[in-house]
């Protein structure tokens, strides 16, 4: 029985290897599930790292394309970009030139201004303010017009009166004549009557003859001397203005400038350098307050350089009316030489510059002539020979038939005085 309960040496030895090895088993076991727990948290900690870069540059492309949509938004705004190329961001370098030049178009505008905000805050005050007073140019320019058109309404009344003066003394001239033809005729009847009845008395129809003779030569340097007053009469209202009459009117005084404006230009004949003088407005005062030559003319006004003003406090203003005793802006007239022109105002420039304002130059005194322009002393004869002594025009046959017909005599120092030569 004891025999039995021995152990066997082989396998007591074989116990403890087996302890061993389930040991070993247990413990790498043990370490493979360590293992695959730190595994497992490295793969959970990569996997949250993989995903917080993703969810950075997720934000961070989100945020990159809104920035680029802002710069396009501005750049829409701003411009200053290629539209041809892909994007439409704005160009600095253009976007500050533009912004240079608009500052050099305002005055008030340096160095403080560094953008399109600070620029715009100062030009929108700027533009308001140019606005109102282009308006305020504009209803200054309609009254003035107004002004115009009142002139040139009452000018066309003007002309009315004078045609209805001009039909009057034709008409008046033709009863005068259906008078003297009525005269004649009677007188040529009472003849008629004479010869027949008085047959015997040849001395006294002689004599009658005479008387009829005498009284139809009477009769015919009458009705010459009427004829000729009723044509000068007729020509002086047709062509010629009364020696007071204004020519024209100031619309606008620049006193800063010297500048006025008339309301007379190209339409009315008006030249460059045609002066007149400037008489106050006011009806019964004709104080002369300065005078005024034409520098530039256009359709219906021109615009004039003041001078000589007489008194510098009482200068000229709108309202004031000009004269030119010369200058006649609608008739043709006539006018002739005598005397000697040399110079600046030679004879051919003389005749260009009367004729550009209607004046034309006749070769000889007539009973048409209006004026008669006296130069300087005469020094040569008619076949260009020296005279022994200067001769005054006022010698010449011309000069005193036209002292004779009425003709205004002017001479060559009032052209002179009211037109400037260039």
């Amino acid at each position: 029985m004891k025999k039995l309960h021995q152990s066997d040496p082989s396998r007591r030895g074989a116990a403890p290897g087996s302890l061993i090895w389930i040991v070993a088993l247990i413990v790498a076991f043990l370490v493979s599930l360590f293992v695959a727990f730190t595994a497992s948290n490295d793969a959970e900690e990569a996997l949250g790292l993989r995903d917080d870069m993703k969810a950075q540059r997720d934000a961070a492309v989100a945020q990159q394309e809104a920035d680029i949509e802002k710069i396009f938004q501005i750049s829409s705004v701003l411009g200053f970009y290629d539209e041809s190329s892909a994007t439409r961001e704005s160009v600095v370098e253009a976007a500050e030139t533009a912004l240079t030049a608009f500052k050099d178009d305002f005055d008030d505008m340096g160095a403080a201004v560094t953008d399109f905000k600070g620029a715009a805050e100062r030009a929108v005050p700027a533009y308001r303010a140019k606005k109102v007073q282009i308006q305020e140019l504009n209803t200054r320019i309609t009254d003035l017009q107004a002004q115009v058109e009142a002139k040139t309404t009452q000018i066309n009344t003007l002309g009315s009166e004078k045609d209805a003066i001009i039909a009057d003394l034709r008409s008046q001239l033709s009863d005068a004549e259906q008078a003297a033809a009525d005269r004649q005729s009677d007188l040529e009847g009472q003849i008629s009557s004479v010869r027949t009845s008085l047959t015997d008395r040849e001395s006294t129809l002689r004599k009658t003859r005479s008387d009829m003779e005498s009284q139809g030569r009477d009769h015919a340097q009458e009705r010459a001397a009427m004829q000729t007053r009723f044509d000068e009469m007729g020509r002086k209202l047709a062509f010629l203005k009364e020696p007071e009459a204004a020519d024209g009117e100031v619309l606008a005084v620049n006193e800063e400038l010297g500048l006025a404006w008339i309301n007379i230009g190209q339409k009315n004949r008006l030249l460059r350098g045609t002066r007149f003088r400037i008489v106050d407005g006011t009806p019964g005062d004709d104080r002369v307050k300065a005078w005024c030559s034409v520098t530039r003319v256009e359709e219906g006004m021109a615009e004039v350089l003041l001078s000589d003003q007489a008194d510098p406090f009482d200068p000229p203003v709108a309202g004031d009316i000009i004269y030119n005793p010369i200058y006649d802006p609608s008739s043709q007239r006539n006018a002739a030489f005598v005397g000697r022109f040399s110079g600046t105002w030679n004879e051919k420039e003389l005749r260009l510059l009367l004729s550009e304002v209607g004046i034309h130059i006749q070769d000889s005194v007539d009973k048409t002539t209006d004026y008669l322009i006296v130069g300087s002393e005469i020094f040569t004869d008619e076949d260009g020979e020296p005279l022994e002594e200067p001769r005054s025009p006022s010698e010449e046959p011309a000069y005193s038939n036209a002292v004779a017909m009425g003709v205004q005599i002017v001479p060559i120092k009032q052209i002179r005085e009211y037109f400037l030569r260039d």
